[in-house]
């Protein structure tokens, strides 16, 4: 008795340690490490993955790390979860968007489906959920101000910016940073993007001007990437762009991001066709384009109707 004893304190103790409780399941913080494991051998970028699993590991598991699983439900935990981003401060101090919260909401879901998928849970607790509609966000960064920062930049920075504004890449290492020279074909005058989000490459036509450039610069390269600093591969823009931004003088909300918005706006207002804006920055749907840059172009209904002739 006392050793069948022994070994079921063992059996407990052996379930606690993997968070898998015997007769209920697998708690969350648990569930996210699988998750994180599964990402990791999925293609995901490192950074994308690191920054996940610090998310997970400061936001998510003080609040519902050591709760089983299928005993949470959307009303009882869920609902809580969710108040609590809504009512407390981010790391500025000040209260997160809606869209930090709707984002928190879908990487919660991501990971109970999952948990739902891989036979691991039985339930996704956050089904039922309806995410609160997004306030658009208003991008006020022009052409003109676009040379402002790039006159205070620093020769790296305002190279990619560069870059980043006649291909419409997505900034940051999935696409400008990732950017190789052998992914540019000087013959063809195009650049062949990897999209990590869509996991497809796209074909960008390159002007003759930045062609001309990019020759001069792949000279003096040595480490093989379009944009790099001091020879070697840059893993981060953002800081040196804020300075940038600073030293220019400019007072409103503005990101590297806005770049590439400011590339497909620019081609549409001058009347490109959707279709081929939409491919050239990897959409897959031209309706996601429409979505995110087409309301940002004023006086393009009144002069769409301007073009029906008069019946009488």
């Amino acid at each position: 008795p006392s050793s069948v004893l022994e070994e079921s304190k063992e059996t407990i103790h052996v379930a606690e340690v993997s968070g898998v409780n015997s007769d209920a399941g697998i708690v969350f913080s648990n569930l996210a490490d699988k998750y994180i494991e599964h990402l990791e051998v999925s293609g995901r970028t490192e950074t994308n993955t690191k920054k996940l699993k610090k998310m997970i590991e400061n936001q998510f598991n003080p609040l519902i790390g050591d709760k089983v699983v299928n005993e949470m439900s959307y009303v009882d935990d869920m609902v809580p979860f969710i108040k609590i981003f809504q009512n407390t401060p981010g790391k500025s101090g000040k209260p997160r968007s809606q869209l930090t919260i709707n984002r928190y909401g879908d990487y919660v879901n991501a990971i109970f489906n999952f948990g739902v998928a891989m036979g691991l849970t039985k339930v996704n607790p956050m089904r039922g959920r309806r995410k609160s509609r997004e306030k658009p966000r208003e991008i006020q960064l022009t052409v003109e101000d676009i040379k402002r920062i790039m006159e205070c930049a620093e020769p790296h920075v305002r190279w990619a910016m560069e870059v980043c504004f006649n291909l419409g890449t997505r900034p940051g290492e999935s696409e400008l940073l990732a950017l190789k020279w052998e992914h540019i074909d000087f013959e063809k005058s195009v650049a062949r993007i990897y999209a990590s989000k869509t996991k497809t490459y796209r074909i960008v036509p390159i002007s003759p001007n930045l062609l001309e450039k990019m020759r001069s610069r792949m000279a003096e390269s040595t480490s093989g990437y379009v944009v790099e600093y001091r020879g070697e591969r840059i893993g981060m823009i953002r800081k040196g762009f804020r300075g940038a931004c600073q030293r220019a003088n400019i007072n409103y909300p503005v990101r590297m991001y806005d770049l590439r918005h400011l590339f497909a706006t620019t081609m549409l207002s001058k009347g490109a066709d959707l279709a081929a804006v939409s491919k050239l920055l990897g959409h897959s749907m031209i309706s996601t384009t429409t979505s995110h840059y087409y309301h940002c172009l004023e006086g393009e209904k009144e002069r769409a109707v301007s073009l029906l002739p008069e019946l009488v």
